[in-house]
């Protein structure tokens, strides 16, 4: 009796979850469908709709170092060094800047030679 009355529990239970998978199923193929339509109009209207002057070409790689996580580089934020540097770069190493910065500036503005080597790095062009 027992095993009669959990094969039918265990019946029910499958019919359930059949039905449940058949459901999620017909589910799962309608917003599939649902999204390639979204895609096949995004990318036959999209294009067309897309104006021109819509996103304006700017020069990203001068604005990269707005979107770096972290603080920024000491001498990215001190004008007043970039200026000492910048005057300097041409007829000093990167050793002797940075011992003349230690000689003319605070504790909390000095800056080492690879500090100053990766400042040149990225601005020399610029320049």
């Amino acid at each position: 009796m027992i095993l009669s009355a959990d094969l039918e529990q265990a019946g029910r239970k499958l019919t359930e979850a059949g039905a449940l998978l058949r459901a999620a199923n017909d589910a799962h193929i309608e917003a599939s469908n649902a999204f390639q339509t979204a895609i096949n109009r995004a990318v036959k209207d999209g294009l067309n709709t897309l104006q021109p002057d819509a996103f304006p070409a700017t020069d990203h790689r001068r604005h990269r170092r707005h979107h770096r996580p972290g603080r920024p580089a000491k001498i990215d934020t001190d004008p007043e060094l970039q200026a000492y540097i910048a005057a300097r770069i041409d007829r000093m190493t990167f050793v002797q800047i940075a011992e003349d910065i230690a000689q003319h500036f605070p504790p909390e503005r000095h800056v080492r030679k690879t500090a100053i080597h990766a400042w040149w790095h990225r601005n020399k062009t610029r320049k």
